[in-house]
C-alpha cells in the first residue's frame, strides 16, 4: 500500500497518537508546543504519514531559511516513527519544500535509510533522568539522595512561600542571573514569555517575604511532566529553595496524573558517574540527588536531501563563525 503524507490540522487525534506511540512524551512535538512556536512567528508543519488508515510517523517541524532561498526542517524530539520507511517520504515531501537537509532528534536512529546522516551538535538535550510519578510521595523520598532529602527538608524549615503564580518579570530577573552566573545564553525574553502563556507550562516560584528567591517551569504532556527551566539567587542560596522547588514540581506532575518526571537535561550518566568536565555538570549533581532513572535518545542528527548544498552551506557556516 502507497505511503503519503498529510498536513494535518486536528488537534486531538495528534497528541491522542503521540501520547500511545512515544515511550517519553515528547512535549516539543505536542501541539501546544508548535502553537508556542507558531505565536514567535515561527513557520511550522505537523506532518502525519499515512499507509491507507494507519498512522507510521508523526514530525512536528519548523523551518528555518538559510542561504540563496534554501531552507531546512527541523524536528525537535522527533519524529516519532512506527515504520523507518516513513522517513523517506518525509524527506520526499521536503525535498519539494526546497529543504537541503532535516535536522531530526528521533528516539532511535537507523544507519541503512538510503540516504546521508550526519551527527550535528546537540540542540535537545540527549541525556536525560527520569522519575518514576506512580510511587507514592514517601517511596519517591527515601529513594533520593540523603543530602537533598536533607536539603528539601531544611528548605521547608525556612518558611518559604511557594507561588504557582506565572510571573515573566520574577522568572526574568532570576533567569538573568543564573545565565551570568553560570555562564549559559537565554532565549530571548519574547520566547520566554510565549512559553509562559501557554496552558501546558507551570511556573512555581518560592519567596522569602516578598522576595522572589527560585523559580522552577515545567511543561506537561501526556504522561510527562517536564522540569523545564530553573532559576534562582545565588545570594539567597543558604534557603535551599530550588530544591524545594524541584520537589513542589514532581508533586504536582504526580497529582496532575503523569506517570512520569522529566529532568530533561543532564550529563551522560552511567553507573551513576558522569562527566565532571561537561556543560550539565552542576545541574547533573543537582538532579541526580533526586533519584530518577538516566535516559538517553541518539541526539541530533542531519539527514541530508542534498549533498552538494549541504556541503557549501556547511562551508559558509564554519567561515562566518571564525568572522
Amino acid at each position: 500500500m502507497h505511503m503519503k503524507i498529510l498536513n494535518t490540522t486536528n488537534q486531538d487525534q495528534w497528541d491522542n497518537w503521540l501520547r500511545n506511540n512515544s515511550q517519553h512524551n515528547p512535549f516539543t512535538q505536542s501541539w501546544a508546543w508548535g502553537d508556542i512556536l507558531l505565536a514567535e512567528g515561527k513557520q511550522i508543519e505537523r506532518l502525519v504519514v499515512v499507509e491507507g488508515e494507519m498512522v507510521l510517523a508523526q514530525a512536528q517541524i519548523v523551518y528555518s531559511k538559510i542561504i540563496f532561498g534554501w531552507q531546512y526542517a527541523f524536528c525537535p524530539q522527533g519524529p516519532v516513527i512506527e515504520k523507518t520507511e516513513a522517513y523517506e517520504c518525509i524527506i520526499d515531501y521536503l525535498k519539494n519544500k526546497n529543504c537541503i537537509f532535516f535536522r531530526a532528534e528521533p528516539p532511535a536512529i537507523s544507519e541503512n535509510l538510503g540516504f546521508r546522516i550526519k551527527k550535528t551538535i546537540d540542540i535537545n538535550p540527549p541525556a536525560t533522568l527520569i522519575l518514576d510519578l506512580k510511587k507514592s510521595e514517601e517511596e519517591l523520598l527515601s529513594g533520593m539522595h540523603q543530602k537533598t532529602r536533607y536539603n528539601i527538608h531544611l528548605a521547608e524549615k525556612k518558611d518559604l512561600k511557594i507561588s504557582d503564580e506565572k510571573n515573566l518579570e520574577v522568572f526574568w530577573s532570576l533567569m538573568n542571573k543564573t545565565g551570568s552566573r553560570d555562564k549559559f545564553g537565554l532565549h530571548r525574553k519574547s520566547h520566554y514569555e510565549k512559553v509562559l502563556e501557554s496552558p501546558v507550562v507551570y511556573q512555581l516560584t518560592a519567596y522569602e517575604n516578598k522576595t522572589a528567591v527560585a523559580c522552577g517551569v515545567f511543561a506537561r504532556f501526556g504522561n510527562t511532566f517536564t522540569y523545564l527551566y530553573g532559576a534562582s539567587d545565588y545570594e539567597h542560596r543558604n534557603l535551599m529553595a530550588p530544591y524545594l522547588l524541584q520537589w513542589e514540581g514532581i508533586k504536582m506532575g504526580k497529582s496532575s496524573g503523569c506517570q512520569q518526571y522529566d529532568f530533561f537535561g543532564v550529563a551522560p550518566v552511567k553507573d551513576g558517574n558522569y562527566d565532571e568536565q561537561h556543560q550539565y555538570a552542576g545541574v547533573t549533581r543537582f538532579k541526580l540527588g533526586f533519584g530518577g532513572i538516566p535516559h538517553q535518545v541518539p541526539g541530533t542528527f542531519d539527514l541530508i536531501i542534498n549533498i552538494g548544498k549541504y556541503k557549501l552551506y556547511s562551508i559558509l557556516r564554519k567561515l562566518r563563525r571564525l568572522v
